[in-house]
């Protein structure tokens, strides 16, 4: 395995480098969506809008013109990283009202740093529409977040909301609890969930694994907490490590229950560059547990049979687009029912958002979604504490 640009500094085998090497254009940050509906089958609003998914790690948008054409984009890393890497420090941070202050004015910012690019491109849009976890929304808007991060994790605020940046009305996606936020309510737009009758589920991975199931009759969801290791480590991507994790199986150098062989019990076995050690593996299994957990409990909880019942999975964000489907089921991160039903399907958040605000029904249906889905807290409930005890070995679930 060598060295690959700057995104690996291992090579899993993804077949998503260039052929002389170099990078593919935006393969550090996604911003494109594979599943925005065609245009013809949607009426939409006739206005320049700029939409943004203003995510924990990485803030990114993009312009569209009145006829829905995309024009421009704009990525950056989000400035609120140093207040910490995660939601749970972010929300820590805030608990003093100066830090809290200047998150949102971070924020609010970096969102009109975006838009002055696309005027600087020529663009004029009229609205903004922000996407994003819950955290993030009530940072944005000024919100105190402290509730989001104690038991009971009640969110007062997870109605559309609406204020001034850049002299531009901006407006954000409602959403669905503490921990399912306006970009999960993007992302169930976008792929349809809400209005067609096969059962599908949208998977978005990152430090906090937010899932949803269901169909046109009846959605539920729920947030379940993955960690650090699908974010990665400075020098290993997460959706690399997965791939290296299945490989260093395959050689019999782990085993199923995460046991690194000897000689690499102690230090870890360096693979191009990178150190694999055994806390790594751990926070892995941990991980990819708390997933598979949560999907097997959602399945139980619709009433479904088994994983067979669902028809189609979508992988959002930039780690399901990277991610080695035949590792993560190899390893129990994907239930082995929902195999060869897997499509990464890019930015929800984004084509959500830009879905919400430039088609005629984009708001209703978001309201009607916020109706009746229904928000599972996985805590207690005896079908996840289960299926994670069996998740946390290396296998097929």
């Amino acid at each position: 395995m060598g060295y690959q640009g700057n995104r690996c500094r291992i090579c899993t085998g993804c077949g998503r480098c260039a052929p002389d090497g170099s990078l593919e254009k935006g393969m550090r940050t996604i911003t494109a969506s594979f599943c925005l509906p065609r245009k013809a089958d949607v009426e939409k609003t006739g206005r320049e809008l700029a939409i943004a998914d203003l995510g924990t790690t990485t803030v990114a948008m993009e312009w569209y013109d009145s006829r829905g054409e995309k024009r421009g984009e704009y990525v950056c890393a989000n400035p609120q990283r140093v207040f910490g890497t995660d939601v749970i420090s972010r929300i820590q941070a805030a608990e003093n009202p100066m830090l809290r202050r200047q998150m949102g004015q971070l924020a609010r910012q970096t969102l009109a740093e975006g838009v002055r690019s696309f005027r600087q491109q020529g663009g004029n849009p009229e609205r903004l529409i922000v996407a994003g976890n819950t955290t993030m929304l009530y940072l944005l808007l000024g919100h105190d977040p402290a509730p989001l991060g104690t038991a009971p994790f009640a969110a007062k605020y997870l109605t559309s909301e609406k204020r001034e940046i850049e002299g531009m009305e901006t407006v954000t996606l409602p959403g669905l609890s503490a921990f399912v936020g306006g970009d999960i309510t993007a992302g169930i737009l976008v792929c349809g969930m809400d209005t067609e009758e096969e059962i599908t589920l949208l998977v978005d991975l990152g430090t906090n694994g937010e899932l949803a199931l269901g169909n046109r009759e009846k959605i539920l969801c729920c947030g379940t907490a993955a960690g650090p290791a699908f974010e990665g480590g400075g020098d290993v991507w997460g959706a690399d490590m997965i791939a290296l994790t299945a490989h260093l199986m395959r050689q019999g150098l782990v085993d199923d229950t995460g046991l690194l062989a000897e000689p690499y019990f102690e230090q870890g076995i360096s693979i191009g560059g990178v150190q694999i050690t055994q806390e790594r593996i751990r926070q892995l299994q941990t991980a990819k547990a708390a997933i598979c957990a949560g999907i097997n409990t959602l399945i139980a909880a619709y009433g479904l049979t088994g994983a067979e019942q669902v028809s189609r999975v979508f992988l959002a964000g930039g780690f399901g687009y990277f991610l080695d489907v035949e590792a993560a089921v190899e390893l129990g991160l994907i239930p082995q029912g929902l195999e060869g039903r897997v499509t990464a399907v890019g930015n929800t958040a984004l084509a959500g958002a830009w879905l919400y605000g430039d088609t005629v029904d984009g708001e209703k249906r978001a309201e009607r979604l916020c109706q009746r889905a229904q928000v599972l807290n996985l805590a207690g409930r005896q079908e996840f504490e289960s299926s994670f005890v069996d998740a946390m070995y290396l296998h097929r679930i």
